[in-house]
């Protein structure tokens, strides 16, 4: 892949796609790499604050500037639906095989801090969430271990949905995800979840013990309303 620097007239450095693990390896990335070209990735901007996300390729006899356009429209109807338009826009980081953004703009953490908190399983104490292809290609999913392996998969759809399946007895939560913005080239988000029974499961995933430390228990409560 080739990177332009901002004000340059044409390619100045040759990148390969692992030293751009977002592009390499995050489920969307892979999507993008996967894509027919002309093809556009956009997230949103500033991303600690904006987790949206599209892709944008193809047809046959479409522009690259088709692409890039019809992307930042995805993203940006995204965060509209997500209430998060007013403060957040999106920019393209990627289009075929070219880099727009800086370096650490295609950072990517496999494993980042998790905890299922609310239903007493586990007393909100640290798991590691990682996430992997869905396999119709439509959404993620996330698996939480402890030091003993995994101890639940969820799924992560792209319109906003979520499921989580306990892997010790078998229970399932369904409800919505609460994104909060990208970390590492994952969306730090909560999973607001409800089993069958009418228990509650607060599932949270990118949320390191500085984020828990400096929320605490607010993380812990279900939205009013």
């Amino acid at each position: 892949m080739e990177r332009f620097e901002a004000g340059a007239p044409a390619p100045v450095t040759s990148v390969e796609q692992e030293r751009a693990p977002f592009i390499a390896r995050s489920p969307i990335g892979r999507r993008f790499l996967d894509a027919p070209t002309p093809r556009a990735l956009a997230l949103g901007d500033p991303p600690r604050h904006c987790p949206a996300a599209a892709i944008a390729a193809g047809p046959v006899g479409a522009t690259r500037a088709d692409a890039v356009s019809r992307a930042l429209g995805a993203c940006l109807e995204a965060l509209a639906e997500a209430g998060d338009a007013a403060a957040c826009g999106c920019r393209v980081i990627a289009v075929d095989d070219v880099l727009l953004a800086p370096v650490d703009a295609y950072a990517y953490a496999e494993g980042v801090g998790g905890r299922l908190v609310g239903d007493g399983r586990f007393g909100g104490r640290p798991l590691i969430a990682e996430e992997v292809d869905a396999p119709d290609g439509r959404g993620v999913r996330v698996a939480f271990f402890d030091a003993g392996g995994p101890v639940a998969v969820g799924e992560l759809a792209d319109n906003g949905g979520a499921r989580l399946l306990m892997l010790d007895d078998g229970a399932v939560f369904t409800g919505w995800r609460e994104p909060r913005g990208w970390r590492r080239g994952r969306v730090q988000e909560r999973l607001l979840l409800e089993g069958a029974d009418g228990a509650r499961l607060i599932a949270l995933i990118g949320f390191e013990p500085a984020d828990v430390a400096e929320e605490g228990p607010a993380l812990a409560v279900w939205p009013s309303g």
